[in-house]
């Protein structure tokens, strides 16, 4: 048996936005390294370039003194 699994993306984005900037920040990091290479392999380009979206999300502007 091979079920097949449908992930709306549009979904899984704007649950993203509902995360911290700190989740935020741990997906983007896990997208742009080494593990993003290893999710291709087992689930197939496809969902890499799917998972792309998310290595690609802008990080929230810095505001405040830190800022400047």
């Amino acid at each position: 048996m091979n079920p097949i699994i449908e992930i709306a993306m549009d979904d899984a984005f704007a649950n993203y936005q509902t995360l911290s900037e700190q989740e935020k920040e741990l997906i983007r990091n896990a997208m742009n390294g080494p593990l993003r290479a290893v999710i291709a392999k087992v689930f197939g380009a496809e969902f890499d370039q799917a998972l792309g979206q998310f290595a690609t999300a802008e990080p929230a502007p810095r505001r405040g003194l830190a800022a400047r």
